[in-house]
């Protein structure tokens, strides 16, 4: 029987300090044996590539990890094979990624190669014309996702008013001791850094409920920005971490500096925010944040929160409608690479790449 899993993750997104790479994360260079890095044009095959990658290691039994496009969340831009630690990644802008120990570890595959550049050529002006709108779209996308960061840390102070700090550092306290009852080794724990929501062109994506499915052990905490679940999450992994465990921090879409959830891979814990972006319910202990607030002073404050609630979701829709307008550009800029491309290197590429991962078995 195969019991292969399978994580929907994504390695960068579209914040409010415009894309956010975190493609180091996918594998160190000390603990990869392979990483192949993807370089070619839009419609070259890359993210199918990627797809059949991952499934024909799916179905051998081994774990593997999707790393899905913040751009196009039915692409990819990563897969990582567990067990074998080799991976394939999508090296081409935004997420500009280079070999960084050529043949040792990585090693680049050109799908350009593939490409009748002759062709394509005759179509200079419509080609420069349709990326100049994509950059502008999302330029203008980010501008929107940075107005929405000043009303949500406004957000933010309005809550931090009413919160009983004594209180919260008691729970953080009680949290850790459920979590971490001794110590396991005296170096530090390794850091992973992740997202697990995107703004997409399909709106607000989070694979959260993908992730919390390999964590036996769910803790959930609820509240609105302003009410410590960064604070407790960020303390959490820090101490974990002192304690010697791998931690997997999952970043905030719009505020990367915030965190939205942890995950503890050794202890089979998670520490998962529900939040006013992903809106994810999960099933676990769950903690309201609201109950260390002073509710007097929340309710006089309930206008305020109110208007930052809804200029906010106004802003971000436009931020959002914004990248669907670049998907929607990028179909079309597409399509003439794709009559010009020779997808039969693309398949031979793809059986050089099973069959050198396999060779790691």
């Amino acid at each position: 029987m195969n019991n292969a899993k399978k994580r929907d993750l994504f390695l960068g997104g579209n914040t409010s300090k415009g894309f956010y790479n975190l493609f180091d994360n996918l594998i160190s260079q000390e603990e990869a044996n392979r990483i192949v890095c993807l370089k070619g044009g839009p419609g070259t095959g890359k993210s199918s590539l990627m797809k059949k990658v991952g499934f024909h290691f799916l179905t051998e039994g081994y774990d593997v990890e999707l790393f899905h496009c913040s751009s196009d969340d039915q692409s990819l831009d990563g897969v990582l094979v567990k067990g074998l630690n080799v991976a394939i990644v999508d090296g081409t802008a935004p997420h500009i990624v280079d070999p960084i120990n050529p043949g040792a570890v990585d090693n680049v595959v050109n799908l350009a190669d593939g490409l009748d550049s002759e062709s394509i050529s005759k179509n200079k002006k419509e080609i420069m014309g349709y990326a100049s709108e994509i950059g502008d779209c999302f330029k203008r996308a980010y501008t929107y996702f940075g107005a929405c960061k000043h009303l949500y840390e406004d957000w933010i102070h309005l809550n931090e008013l009413t919160l009983d700090e004594n209180s919260i550092d008691k729970f953080t306290e009680s949290l850790k001791n459920m979590i971490l009852p001794i110590a396991k080794i005296s170096s530090l724990g390794k850091e992973r850094h992740l997202f697990a929501t995107a703004f997409t062109p399909n709106g607000i994506v989070s694979y959260t409920k993908n992730i919390a499915e390999s964590v036996p052990t769910k803790y959930i905490i609820k509240g609105e920005p302003g009410l410590y679940k960064n604070t407790v999450l960020r303390n959490l992994g820090r101490l974990s971490q002192t304690y010697g465990y791998n931690v997997e921090y999952f970043h905030n879409p719009l505020i990367p500096s915030k965190l939205e959830h942890i995950v503890i891979p050794e202890l089979g814990v998670g520490v998962f925010s529900r939040n006013e972006l992903s809106k994810v319910d999960l099933d676990g202990t769950v903690y309201n944040m609201e109950d260390f607030c002073d509710k007097t002073m929340l309710k006089s404050l309930n206008d305020e929160i109110e208007f930052n609630k809804i200029e906010l979701d106004i802003l971000l829709n436009k931020g959002l409608s914004l990248i669907t307008k670049a998907k929607l550009i990028h179909d079309e800029l597409e399509k003439f690479y794709v009559s010009n491309m020779d997808f039969n290197l693309v398949n031979d590429y793809y059986s050089k790449i099973v069959s050198k991962f396999e060779s790691y078995k």
